[in-house]
Parts: structure tokens; C-alpha cells; sequence
């Protein structure tokens, strides 16, 4: 429950980051509609001077011999206007990624929004400290809570970040005997499966029901923080156990709030992979088969986040769901 708490917190964050780059965007308008203001009364007074010959009154003396100034102050709010749509946009697109957000597209679109906020605070300072007023309009404040709302949001967003980056799950203890199998088990969920949170990946075409079987004993108890489970097995491995295990352990799964999904890799694709591996948000792990994983005897070893997550995502392309596979292997049966 702690680590579901910390993940809503996040997500509301990730809101709290979008009304305060929103916040900038109107305080930007304002700017834009106050100094175009003072630039059309500044040149009306000039031409209407012109037109009459008579002298430009003292209270707008200062406006028509400040237009060029005027003019440029409304090209800053202009690209201030820009860099508060940025940041509207980057907040979105992180707020799109909430589910992974340990990622380093993520990360990197966070460190943007950061830097566009020191932007646009800098900026924001050179046209206040230009800005000709009487008393302070409640537009000037919006823009002050906006980018204060930003700043300490990104900052928070970047630490946690960082915290989290350190925190990775180690492998390097975890040697499968095979003389000691339970032995195995209780290493391997204490050290590993119970470390993986968010939406955990696998690959493996020999899961199976064995595999279903050991999969409960490793991540049974420790569902805390835990989205989503996807495997990716091969058609040779679906038993006549398999549908029913599947389904039991779905629906257990789903008591917690936790999705499971099984599908099957297309013919070619099990034939060329024979690597194993499991991942999450922020940890890539090759394993052994998850049917005998207590079993054989292995290390196991760190892989490339980004390159498993982008072999799931090209099998995935070509995998059949289970349930459609196993209604197709009920038809050829009949």
C-alpha cells in the first residue's frame, strides 16, 4: 500500500506540475495585453499630436517617447507565451508517462521542463522589472505561484528521480543451486522479484504452468507497488493445465488491483529467441526458464533496460493474446 501511496502522489504531483505551467501561460497573455496597451496609447498620442499640433499631455509623455522600449517588451512577453506552452506540453507528455516514470524518456523530458522554467523565470524578471504599474493585478501573482509551483515541483520530481536511480535492484548474490531449490526460491523473491514494482515484463518461451506456479511463489506476497504482469511465452509451452492456471491466477491478481496478461510469440519469433528475461520500470534482469528458474543451475545477471524493453515491445507486435490462442487450439481440436 506505501508504494501505491508514493506512485498517487506522484501522479497528482505530475497534475500539480501541469496547473503551474498553465498558470504561466495566462500571466504571458497578460503581459502581452498590458504592454501592447501602452504601445497603442503611446503611438495613438503621438499621431493624434501630429494630426493637431498640439503637445503630448504629461501623463502619456513618457509612453510615446518609449515605443521602441514598449515594442520590445512585447516581443519578450511573446516568447514568454512560448515558453509557457512549452512547458504546458512537457508537463502533459510527462503526465502521458506517469506509469513509467523511471524512464529515461521520462527523465529527459523533466530535465526540459526544468531548464525551460529557469528560462522562463529569467525572462520573467527582466519584463517585471520593466513592467509599469500602480498596484500588483492578481495575473502578476498567478505567474509568481506559477513558477514557484514549477520550480519546486521539478525540483522535488528531479531528487526523487535521482534517489530512485541509486536504488537499483542487485543480482550479483544470486546463485541458483540446483541442490537447493526452495532455498532458491526465498533468494529469488527476497532479492529480486520482491525489488521489481510497476509494470513487470517477462519474456519466456517456456512458460508454462509450472512457470504460473512458480511465479505466484515468487511474487505472491509482495504485490506492493505492482501494476501490471505481462509474459511472453511460445505456443509449444500452452498445456491442456495452462488455461485454467492462467485464469485462477488472473483473477487472484486482479483482488489486488494488479493485471495479468499472457501472450503468445508468433512461430518465427520463438524459433530466434532464446534469452529470458525480466524487467520493470527501472531494473532489466536475464533469468533462466521460470518453469525450473529454482532449479538450473545460474547467475543471475543485469541486462539493457532499454534494449529488453524494446525486444518486449517487437514481440509484442506479433503475439497472440492466450485466450485467442487457446479458443484457436479448442476449434483445430474439433
Amino acid at each position: 500500500m506505501e508504494e501505491k501511496s508514493k506512485r498517487d502522489n506522484y501522479w497528482e504531483t505530475l497534475l500539480l506540475l501541469i496547473v503551474g505551467s498553465a498558470m504561466l501561460i495566462f500571466t504571458s497573455v497578460y503581459f502581452i495585453q498590458i504592454f501592447s496597451t501602452q504601445y497603442g496609447v503611446g503611438a495613438g498620442a503621438i499621431l493624434q499630436s501630429n494630426a493637431d499640433s498640439t503637445n503630448v499631455t504629461q501623463n502619456l509623455q513618457f509612453l510615446s517617447t518609449q515605443l521602441s522600449v514598449i515594442n520590445q517588451y512585447v516581443l519578450e512577453s511573446y516568447l514568454a507565451l512560448i515558453l509557457a506552452l512549452l512547458l504546458s506540453l512537457l508537463a502533459v507528455v510527462i503526465y502521458t508517462l506517469r506509469t513509467n516514470r523511471y524512464d529515461d524518456g521520462n527523465r529527459r523530458y523533466l530535465s526540459m521542463h526544468t531548464t525551460v522554467t529557469v528560462v522562463y523565470i529569467i525572462l520573467f524578471a527582466i519584463i517585471y522589472s520593466s513592467f509599469i504599474h500602480s498596484t500588483l493585478s492578481i495575473m502578476i501573482y498567478l505567474g509568481f505561484f506559477g513558477m514557484l509551483i514549477c520550480l519546486i515541483t521539478d525540483i522535488y520530481l528531479e531528487y526523487s528521480m535521482r534517489i530512485a536511480s541509486t536504488k537499483k535492484v542487485g543480482a550479483r548474490n544470486i546463485t541458483i543451486n540446483p541442490d537447493t531449490p526452495y532455498t532458491n526460491i526465498q533468494n529469488l523473491r527476497s532479492k529480486l522479484f520482491s525489488n521489481l514494482k510497476g509494470n513487470i515484463r517477462i519474456v519466456d518461451k517456456h512458460f508454462n504452468s509450472d512457470a504460473i506456479g512458480n511465479l505466484h511463489r515468487l511474487i505472491g506476497g509482495d504485490l506492493d507497488g505492482v501494476d501490471s504482469i505481462n509474459v511472453i511465452t511460445s505456443g509449444s509451452m500452452i498445456d491442456s493445465r495452462f488455461g485454467d492456471d492462467y485464469r485462477d491466477l488472473m483473477r487472484e491478481l486482479g483482488n489486488h488491483n494488479v493485471s495479468f496478461e499472457v501472450t503468445v510469440m508468433s512461430e518465427g519469433d520463438a524459433g530466434a529467441q532464446h534469452e529470458r528475461f525480466v524487467f520493470d520500470d527501472v531494473n532489466a534482469f536475464k533469468i533462466p526458464p521460470l518453469n525450473i528458474i529454482h532449479k538450473k543451475s545460474e547467475h543471475i545477471t543485469r541486462i539493457n533496460l532499454q534494449e529488453a524493453r524494446k525486444r518486449f515491445e517487437h514481440l509484442s507486435q506479433s503475439a497472440t493474446k492466450i485466450d485467442n490462442f487457446l479458443q484457436r487450439q479448442g476449434k483445430g481440436a474439433q
